[in-house]
């Protein structure tokens, strides 16, 4: 192939970018080697200053020239012009530093560059090689142009440009334009390249050169360095490009979702001592870019020069990248490869609590704790910005210094330094401060069952609406990761059973084990911290009713209100019904019940009678279990603490985990049921309590009969004048449940009668 050199224009009467249309458009570029017969077209694209020139003496990448690199006896290399700098159209040498500048962004670019690229005949997809502000464009160009990019390398750049480098460019911009309105463009140019030369060379190369003031200089060594960079770029590069195309860096964000899009295989090249795009920036495109299913790999260009390494570092680079061989010739190939010697940087994220009581100070606590352990098998660390507390004055443990308290949940879940929001507050109050995360666009992580039961469908498909997510996990079953378990479940559901109420349990266990009354296990309870101080909503059913909801939703993808399926609490329950299941090889639970079969759902939250061999009968004191049954994979059984702060704090740092990864399951959309088919029969425990000495069993078990029912098991016991009398009646049908409940409380001496179902 002949080694040609030459500049291509291609002009086109308009290009329509996000700023608008733009006629008479001119754009231009440089290309070496034939576009026709080339065995592969390469594109180059350099930072924001580079010329449209990488080869020759000219040339400011020669290092890419080589045979198993960039062969131009070979290859073809193209180097598309930015707007101001080669490319323009109509109107836009007019505008001088002070005026107002169209708002173009690095998508606008990409988008001119494939214009271009289609107008000078290129017949095959490239391979793109981009540095800093290249491989900006270059990234969007692979989101919006797929099947133009074949393979792109990226060096030092990302998905998007972080805070940092964000205000040193607002600052050099600012150098200019205020310089600009005193007549001093070019002072102002000269001030904002020095500002940038201490950003994109790093720490260590600059302390090494330069060192300190001595006293017998008047200025800093560096002084020099800084001012003939400075005159240099203000002499050479045009104020109103430079302002141009530094605004349009600051544009560019390119969201998780885009790169689905692309086709190419991608290098990403960061150097660990970048100070303008940080390694942080090059880990997050690769893990984004695997989540995405592109063909991704990640690499590290050790050097002591920073943002400018891939310019000082030329041989070492070009090492990289014969390392990396997407210069090889081939089809394309699942390269997952990725260099360890290199250890990602710790992932700082920024926790946002609403809330702060037992569990939220656990969660504290937690962190504290195993913050090491976080950072050692997790690759991440938590830093708790800011709290939302009702009580700003009550003391509370484990607060980090530094971390703002106030009373406004939604100032927490809107702040700009949080960047998950963690809320266990509880209750149906939260709910704007939730929604406004979400809508920010912030993961929310919660442990309120109440909130998640009644509203999880609507603030589910808002987090998927907002490219964010919603985790509840510790609403689920405390310290149990069953929410886990069904997100990854490769099997369909057909029934679970489960104890998901700490508290209730505990009580039970108490009154089995202890033979205290209910009230007196509930105050015990309260004591250790395993109940609320109102623990209604725990002994009337209603909290574990809220728990199901969430499980019935990732089971079986439906979707049933809390107050829409037979829902009974522990109120009635006494010592003397644990006594007497127990004789008769029983044991009394609070279970959640629910099974889908010939596309119907059933789910209830009663307390239960089972054979005292069953896994549930085994669970005691404040332990939560759930019991699967899968289609395929037969039985699984999950154990753990269902009460308490730290348990539950457990669950949230689990799901932070998961968050943090990356690795969060949205929901589905889910179909709503509103009346659930109940059960048409089943076994039941029946409990009669009477005054007096006589025994009525022959006058209850003709009540039994009378509707259909069997005795098969009976036990009585006397506690002075009470007689409790226990009768285990085989199928019975539902509707007549209540009627022997009636039946049998009207007849003399009877004080209260009491109906369970039993598990089967």
């Amino acid at each position: 192939m002949k080694n040609s050199f030459r500049n291509i224009e291609v002009n086109l009467p308009k290009a329509v970018l996000t700023i608008g249309e733009v006629n008479n458009v001119r754009l231009s570029g440089n290309v070496y080697g034939d576009l026709e017969s080339a065995r592969v077209v390469y594109m180059v694209v350099g930072g924001i200053t580079a010329s449209s020139i990488p080869f020759g003496q000219q040339g400011w990448w020669n290092a890419l020239l080589s045979a198993d690199l960039i062969d131009l006896s070979q290859d073809a290399v193209i180097c598309p012009s930015m707007p101001g700098n080669g490319s323009s159209w109509q109107g836009l040498s007019d505008f001088t530093p002070g005026d107002e500048l169209p708002r173009l962004s690095v998508a606008d670019l990409a988008d001119l560059v494939a214009l271009w690229t289609d107008g000078i005949g290129v017949n095959q997809p490239v391979r793109y090689i981009g540095a800093s502000f290249g491989g900006l464009i270059g990234l969007s160009l692979a989101i919006r142009r797929p099947h133009l990019v074949a393979r792109l390398v990226t060096i030092s750049a990302g998905m998007r440009p972080d805070g940092w480098g964000t205000g040193c460019r607002h600052l050099q911009r600012e150098l200019v334009r205020q310089s600009a309105k005193l007549g001093r463009t070019a002072a102002g140019m000269s001030w904002a390249r020095q500002l940038g030369m201490l950003t994109y060379r790093g720490r260590d190369e600059l302390n090494h050169r330069f060192g300190t003031l001595q006293a017998s200089e008047a200025l800093p060594p560096v002084a020099s360095y800084l001012a003939h960079n400075g005159e240099k770029f203000a002499a050479e590069f045009p104020a109103t490009t430079f302002l141009l195309l530094s605004e349009a860096i600051d544009r560019m964000d390119a969201k998780p979702q885009d790169l689905t899009s692309i086709d190419a295989e991608v290098a990403v090249v960061g150097v660990p001592g970048d100070l303008l795009f940080p390694w942080d920036l090059q880990v997050e495109l690769h893990r984004k870019l695997r989540e995405a299913s592109v063909a991704s790999s990640l690499w590290a260009l050790e050097s002591e020069y920073g943002h400018d390494a891939f310019l000082v570092e030329q041989e070492k680079l070009a090492g990289l990248l014969r390392d990396s061989e997407m210069f090889r010739e081939g089809e394309k190939r699942n390269n997952n490869k990725f260099r360890p010697a290199y250890l990602e940087p710790v992932k700082t994220v920024r926790l946002g609590m609403i809330g702060c009581g037992v569990v939220g100070q656990g969660l504290l606590e937690l962190l504290a704790l195993q913050k090491e352990d976080l950072k050692t098998h997790h690759n991440v660390q938590y830093e708790v910005t800011r709290i939302a507390v009702q009580n700003v004055a009550k003391k509370r443990a484990h607060i980090p210094p530094g971390v703002i308290i106030g009373d406004s949940a939604l100032e927490v879940a809107t702040a700009s330094d949080v960047d998950v929001v963690v809320e266990v507050a509880g209750g149906l109050e939260v709910a704007a401060a939730v929604e406004a995360a979400l809508a920010a666009r912030k993961p929310v992580v919660t442990a309120n069952k109440v909130l998640v039961g009644r509203e999880l469908p609507r603030l589910a498909a808002m987090a998927s609406r907002m490219r964010t997510s919603i985790s509840c996990e510790a609403a689920a079953a405390a310290a149990i990761p069953i929410v886990r378990a069904l997100n990854h479940r490769a099997d369909e559901v057909l029934s679970l059973a489960g104890i998901v109420n700490g508290t209730c349990n505990y009580v039970i266990t108490r009154m089995q084990q202890d033979e205290m009354s209910q009230d007196e296990a509930i105050v015990l309870a309260q004591s250790l911290g395993l109940a609320e101080a109102d623990p209604s909503a725990d002994i009337e059913g209603k909290d574990a009713a809220c728990k199901l909801t969430i499980l019935v939703y990732r089971c079986f993808g439906v979707w049933i209100s809390p107050d829409d399926f037979d829902c009974e609490g522990i109120a009635e329950l006494t010592t003397a019904d644990c006594e007497l299941a127990e004789r008769m090889g029983m044991r009394i639970r609070h279970l959640v019940h629910a099974s889908r079969s010939d596309g119907e759902v059933r789910a209830s939250v009663l307390p239960m009678v089972l054979p005292d061999w069953h896994l549930l009968a085994g669970v005691e004191e404040e332990y939560n279990s759930v019991y699967l049954s899968f289609k395929n994979s037969g039985d699984l059984s999950l154990f753990g603490k269902g009460a308490g702060g730290l348990p539950t704090a457990s669950a949230l740092i689990g799901d932070l985990i998961e968050l943090a990864g990356g690795g969060v399951t949205p929901w589905p959309a889910p179909n709503r049921i509103t009346n659930p088919k109940p059960s048409d029969s089943g076994e039941l425990y029946f409990r009669v309590s009477t005054n007096g000495e006589a025994v009525m069993d022959k006058k209850i078990e003709s009540h039994i009969r009378r509707l259909g029912g069997v005795v098969r098991n009976k036990v009585s016991t006397s506690y002075g004048e009470q007689v409790e009398s226990a009768f285990i009646v085989g199928e019975l049908r539902w509707d007549n449940r209540q009627k022997l409940k009636e039946s049998v409380s009207s007849l003399a001496r009877v004080t209260s009668v009491l109906v369970l179902s039993m598990l089967r």
